[in-house]
């Protein structure tokens, strides 16, 4: 595949009143080259009338790493956001490789459905008012893994304390 050409707003300083102008350059992006992993942003919600706890996927966004002068690695970014419902049909046509189970074809969306890709949580919305990523709050790596455990708790002691038994 081709090079894609992406704009890139940046404040660029006009010499004589010293106010700002916006100037696009053009970065190439490849994503074969660009693309490592995903982020992927969910919604977990209950549902009264069924009552059921489930996971429902807003967007997926491919990130692009960011690296220093020197070139050494700074941070990823993404690179723009897909809405999920948006993709499904086209996620439907594609089959995915399925290590787990070689006699049976998936496709990309019953992958994602079933939930059969592995996550870790980099933000929240549970007590987290500043709306921050882990990451900003928590600046151990470990530590915020063990945050991003933490959430995963929360949801689920949440679910169990639904019910009496």
């Amino acid at each position: 595949p081709q090079p894609i050409q992406v704009p890139d707003l940046v404040n660029d300083q006009d010499g004589s009143k010293g106010l700002m102008k916006d100037t696009i350059i053009i970065n190439e992006f490849d994503p074969d080259k660009s693309v490592e992993r995903y982020w992927i942003k969910e919604d977990v919600i209950f549902d009264k009338e069924s009552s059921r706890l489930f996971t429902r996927i807003l967007g997926i966004a491919p990130l692009k790493s960011i690296y220093n002068e020197d070139g050494s690695f700074r941070d990823v970014t993404p690179v723009f956001w897909v809405y999920y419902p948006d993709l499904r049909a086209t996620f439907a046509k594609y089959e995915v490789y399925n290590g787990r189970n070689f006699g049976s074809r998936m496709s990309w969306e019953e992958l994602f459905e079933s939930r059969m890709f592995s996550s870790r949580i980099i933000k929240s919305t549970i007590n987290n008012p500043n709306d921050l990523f882990i990451k900003n709050y928590v600046k151990d790596p470990i530590l915020a893994l063990l945050e991003g455990e933490n959430v995963k708790d929360k949801i689920f002691n949440y679910e169990q304390d639904l019910w009496s038994y």
